[in-house]
């Protein structure tokens, strides 16, 4: 990681196990954020490997979910309807099965055109997110072959900043000297939380996402890995100095939280000597 702590690396046999983990740690930053705050903010991510997680969370009744508020890291420009969102996804699987109050839940607004949709749901943030501390509790993400997360693809003009040497041939954004910079809260106001995605390189290629600024305040990052083609992209993330711009998953590595690596056997078998 290129800043903050030393992530915590948990390997599990496989993806049942990396679920029921998953969920242990969510049920206990929950527990923790409501007692201390009076309420518990997660972004949801998308794809595969949380669905069976989202399944479980929902069988569990310690948590007080009326004091939920529920987020997304990133969308896909698709109607909420589609098996393609992951608000369906997360709302068949979870959210209509608690008792989240529906003023709680914030799907980034499809509906609108792509660059309203990100302004929109920045604003939403904005709003929604106690003024004194406009923080996530938890972050749930995942990571593709490709080192990807949320929709922050490889190249990604969000990464600029966060890799010294990106896109050192670009004279609109490089080199860069800055070093690596902390996610604070003394810039909030002016830091983009959202963005447009406007070529994905899977389809659908219009996106919205979170910044890894957002993603990078959060109290606590999850990430979820599972299977064979995770290998080399986690052996990437966690073992090497691959630069940012390559492995975006790097840049997420909050300073004032905690990073959190859950894995399956498949995903993890490169990694030399992980902890469980």
């Amino acid at each position: 990681m290129v800043s903050g702590r030393a992530p915590e690396i948990w390997i599990g046999e496989d993806g049942e196990a990396l679920a029921r983990e998953g969920v242990r740690r969510i049920v206990d930053a929950a527990r923790r954020a409501i007692s201390a705050r009076g309420r518990f903010v997660i972004a949801l991510a998308g794809g595969n490997t949380p669905r069976r997680l989202y399944q479980l969370l929902a069988q569990i009744e310690t948590i007080d979910w009326t004091r939920v508020h529920v987020y997304f890291s990133d969308e896909r420009m698709v109607s909420h309807e589609s098996p393609d969102s992951n608000y369906r996804m997360a709302s068949e699987t979870l959210l209509r099965l608690v008792r989240v109050p529906p003023s709680q839940i914030h799907p980034i607004p499809t509906d609108l055109p792509l660059e309203d949709a990100a302004l929109r749901y920045d604003q939403i943030l904005r709003e929604a997110l106690p003024a004194d501390e406009p923080r996530l509790d938890l972050a749930l993400l995942g990571m593709g072959s490709d080192g990807h997360t949320a929709s922050i693809f490889p190249g990604s003009r969000l990464l600029a900043g966060v890799d010294d040497d990106f896109l050192l041939d670009d004279p609109t954004t490089g080199p860069l000297s800055s070093g690596v910079p902390t996610a604070s809260l003394d810039s909030f106001a002016t830091e983009r939380l959202c963005a447009a995605v406007h070529d994905a390189p899977k389809p659908p290629a219009e996106r919205v996402t979170m910044t890894p600024y957002m993603l990078n305040l959060a109290r606590q990052v999850l990430v979820l890995v599972a299977g064979d083609d995770k290998v080399a992209a986690v052996s990437a993330a966690l073992e090497s100095d691959a630069r940012v711009a390559e492995i975006p998953i790097r840049a997420i590595a909050p300073t004032g939280g905690e990073l959190v690596w859950l894995l399956d056997r498949k995903a993890g078998r490169a990694l030399g000597s992980p902890l469980r």
